[in-house]
């Protein structure tokens, strides 16, 4: 069996795994090797991305995600932040691995939940023509600020705000689809998932709601649910960082998560 302890860390909307950076560090600081990919097209500029990632289905994402965790030698744990999290759990019900860690997740097809400020951002990129062909651009930094990272500090704010690029407008579609189950595209297959799964919210989310976190974990046989207190949607940054690593060394200790590997 390969010596190699395998963590994937997929990163959410509008994101690029540079974003992964401290998080990526705090794994590889415990023995890791991290693994950051970027989502297809996610590496190019704003602009010339725009139009290539506009009509991608999270499809697109799962595939290149499962082709990059077979490529590994060893199952390794996924951890997604966001649209990661649904991500995360696609991924996981189509490959072996050693654990799943879904933090702040997108909602799976069937689960009920939304928060004032999600529907206002989706809506307003659903009310354009044919809105799954278009590009979803990223918030002004003041959104940004206001709805994403209210606890980080603006130093931080600012930093994790200029790495983003516009989004699939397909992926919004297909999301806002998912709680009546129209896309197929969000359907997990959760009894597939026999590794242990953590699910990690936070107090302070204006994004994914708490009921969002507690129905993900619900859906698995062997899961765990924590809240990260005082914290905002970016978990895996600034302060809440080393609260939410605290979690997942304890989960992993407890579970034996890649003890073996």
């Amino acid at each position: 069996m390969a010596d190699t302890k395998h963590v994937v860390l997929i990163h959410g909307s509008w994101g690029r795994g540079e974003l992964w950076a401290s998080a990526r560090a705090a794994f590889e600081e415990r023995g890791y090797t991290a693994h950051a990919p970027t989502l297809r097209h996610h590496e190019l500029p704003l602009h010339e991305g725009a139009m290539k990632i506009a009509s991608l289905s999270l499809r697109d994402y799962t595939d290149d995600l499962v082709g990059f965790v077979n490529s590994l030698d060893s199952p390794p744990l996924l951890v997604g932040h966001s649209m990661g999290g649904l991500l995360a759990q696609l991924v996981a019900a189509r490959t072996r691995q050693a654990g799943l860690v879904a933090a702040c997740p997108g909602a799976a097809a069937g689960i009920l939940g939304a928060t004032s400020t999600s529907v206002r951002m989706s809506v307003r990129h659903l009310l354009r023509p044919r809105p799954w062909t278009k590009p979803c651009r990223p918030p002004t930094f003041e959104q940004f600020r206001r709805c994403f990272a209210h606890a980080q500090t603006e130093d931080i704010a600012r930093e994790i705000h200029d790495g983003l690029v516009c989004e699939s407008g397909r992926f919004i579609w297909e999301q806002f689809a998912a709680v009546p189950r129209l896309s197929k595209a969000t359907v997990v297959d959760f009894a597939a998932v026999t590794a242990p799964v953590l699910v990690i919210g936070a107090e302070c989310d204006r994004i994914v709601p708490s009921g969002v976190v507690r129905q993900t974990a619900a859906r698995y046989q062997h899961s765990t649910c924590v809240e990260i207190p005082r914290s905002d949607h970016m978990v895996f940054s600034g302060e809440a960082l080393p609260v939410t690593m605290g979690h997942i060394d304890e989960w992993i200790a407890r579970n034996h998560v890649l003890a073996l590997a």
